[in-house]
This record gives structure tokens, sequence and C-alpha cells, in this order.
């Protein structure tokens, strides 16, 4: 079931909650704290250490395991497919 909807900037709960933002490649958090970036085909930390990668279809962590499938995350955010949207599942969702 959907729980979150991400609109290509920001992600909110269904009850329309702000979790987070995206700020060109700086992800935010609701209060507007950094709490990662996307470079690329990776997601950094805050602290710029690469913590998950997007191969398109597969999102694997710093370790090359794989924790989940695009198709996966599409069942519980809706939006638009890409590295976005994983970054946002990544920090908000997952974590």
């Amino acid at each position: 079931m959907i729980e979150y909807i991400f609109d290509g900037k920001k992600l909110k709960k269904r009850s329309g909650q702000k979790q987070g933002e995206l700020d060109g490649n700086i992800v935010r958090a609701w209060n507007g704290s950094q709490v990662g970036e996307i470079e690329g085909k990776n997601i950094k930390d805050s602290h710029g250490k690469k913590v998950a990668e997007f191969d398109g279809k597969n999102i694997k962590d710093d370790t090359e395991k794989k924790i989940a499938t695009i198709e996966e995350i599409r069942k519980i955010i809706e939006g638009e497919a890409g590295i976005s949207l994983v970054a946002m599942w990544y920090f908000f969702v997952w974590k």
C-alpha cells in the first residue's frame, strides 16, 4: 500500500506531513537539515560516506548487498522512479 507521495522535490506522508525534501542533489529532512546527497548513481550520508547505490533496478548497500528493488519501493512511495525516489526511501522510510 502506498504510504508516501514524492512529487520530485518533496516527500510527504499520505496525511500531508512533510518528511523530506530534495534541494538540488542535497537530501534534507523536514526541518531543513542535510541528511545526505546524491552523486551520480550513489547515495551518500551527510558526512559524504557512500551508503547505497542504485543501478536502475536494484538498490545495494555500501557492501554491494541488495537491499531492495525499485518495484518494492514504488509499492510504498508514489512517484517517478529514479535515484531521487530511492534516496528519499533510503533516508526516510527504510532507515
